[in-house]
């Protein structure tokens, strides 16, 4: 490429004297136990190809949910020749209402939709949970972070609408009625045999239940969570949303409901069940659901009554854990790289960043090896945190482990009120969390900074 230093000039910086700092011979080094990492299990004949210099890139993105139009967007306006495969004909958002955070809400700042989503989703200013005997369990807010901070409740239809208008303003292709099942080194593969590429970079967005994921990485494991949730989208009959807060009842770790704000004068409520309950061929006794939903939480039971004349959707989860983001091309992103419970209410929120990420390191990066060595180096600490913070929460909400219970009403509740802790499950909330002993302070506007 014209006007582009060697790959010696760019990963080798020297000093006066002439060698080489320490910091640039780690990097070195890292790459080479990268090399040797890819070349293990490197089935793609892809080795050749990830010194390249990086220019403008045939990129594939693989799924048409919310990490894989922003990708795309993002990617095909930074210029990159950009095609996005979806398996169904007409693409539609799958999932329940849920919660952008600062970190979501700046990406699509970015994308220009931030006000957009604001104005059709819900302003959250916090989250409550409390036992079924009115025991505070949780007490959190943004504006311990800062006074302007927020999240937005949004119908996952109104998020995926306004990220798929954005994606058809792009110069990115969208190619629906096409499902990827396998790469062969630099094409994707149909399920009839049809074949696509050839790509530099193939963008794996295909969701928790990834079939890339399976076919490219048999190794990993991701074991359904033993609950899931049911969950609809009703009126506010009571006016939740007028007090900006998403609210939890509890009872012991069997027992969960949830009424998110999700704007127009809605609200989704979610109802934990474990998965025997959720197959296809399982009928959910809804009369049963609303005795046992309404003496858990009296107060809603007109939203209740309400939601048990219609139909509820279901949903499960997988726990994802990547040893590493890639198998030779293909880089996976969003809930296929780190699928987790939504206890936290970040799935979206880090696919987004996800997004970001990997289109600023491709503007930055001399070559692919160096880009997948910086995208996780930027994008693990937060995953790592949020996947472990997930899988160890979510039995004391959603288990048969009664002491789990007890313990958290126990202690939850008081440890909001000791300021370093009420902070750092703030933070946690916002989804500003780098690890266990450090965050990403909010910028004095209350976003989440980008750009740090």
């Amino acid at each position: 490429m014209a006007n582009r230093r060697s790959l010696q000039d760019r990963s080798s910086p020297r000093r006066d004297d002439g060698r080489v700092p320490v910091s640039a011979r780690q990097s070195r080094a890292a790459r080479l136990l990268y090399y040797a990492a890819l070349a293990a299990d490197d089935n793609f004949g892809y080795i050749a190809f990830v010194t390249k210099f990086l220019g403008l890139l045939d990129i594939a993105v693989v799924g048409c949910g919310v990490a894989g139009q922003a990708a795309a967007t993002l990617l095909a306006e930074s210029g990159h020749r950009v095609t996005i495969y979806e398996r169904f004909t007409e693409p539609q958002p799958i999932g329940a209402g849920l919660l952008l955070q600062p970190t979501g809400l700046a990406v699509l700042r970015k994308l220009g939709l931030a006000d957009a989503a604001i104005a059709g989703g819900a302003r959250v200013t916090g989250l409550e949970a409390r036992t079924h005997r009115g025991r505070s369990v949780l007490d959190l807010h943004y504006a311990d972070l800062h006074p302007l901070a927020h999240g937005v409740g949004i119908h996952r239809a109104t998020l995926f609408d306004l990220l798929h208008g954005r994606l058809l303003q792009s110069p990115a292709k969208l190619v629906t009625g096409t499902e990827i099942v396998d790469v062969d080194k630099t094409h994707l593969v149909e399920e009839n045999g049809a074949r696509h590429g050839p790509f530099d970079l193939i963008v794996a967005a295909d969701g928790a239940h990834s079939a890339l994921r399976a076919r490219l990485m048999p190794q990993v494991r991701a074991p359904l969570y033993s609950w899931g949730c049911m969950w609809t989208t009703v009126p506010d009959l009571l006016g939740i949303g007028a007090a900006g807060l998403l609210r939890q009842r509890v009872r012991g770790t069997r027992l969960m409901m949830g009424l998110l704000p999700v704007g127009r004068g809605e609200v989704t409520i979610y109802w934990s069940l474990p998965i025997r309950a959720l197959g296809r061929s399982k009928t959910i006794d809804l009369a049963s659901w609303r005795r046992t939903a309404t003496a858990l939480w009296p107060e809603a039971a007109a939203i209740i009554d309400h939601a048990a004349t219609g139909d509820f959707a279901r949903a499960t989860y997988r726990h994802v854990a990547l040893a590493r983001w890639n198998a030779g091309p293909v880089l996976f992103i969003g809930d296929a790289a780190h699928g987790t419970s939504p206890q936290l209410g970040q799935g979206a929120n880090l696919g987004l960043m996800d997004a970001w990420t990997l289109a600023t390191t491709l503007a930055d990066a001399p070559d692919l090896l160096s880009a997948f060595l910086r995208f996780e180096r930027r994008r693990d600490p937060a995953v790592r945190y949020y996947r472990h913070a997930s899988h160890l929460l979510t039995p004391f909400f959603q288990s048969r482990l009664a002491p789990l219970g007890w313990l958290r009403d126990a202690v939850m509740g008081p440890a909001c009120h000791v300021p370093g802790l009420r902070v750092m499950m703030g933070s946690t909330l916002a989804g500003t969390r780098r690890g266990w002993l450090s965050a990403t302070p909010l910028g004095d506007n209350g976003c989440f900074p980008l750009d740090v």
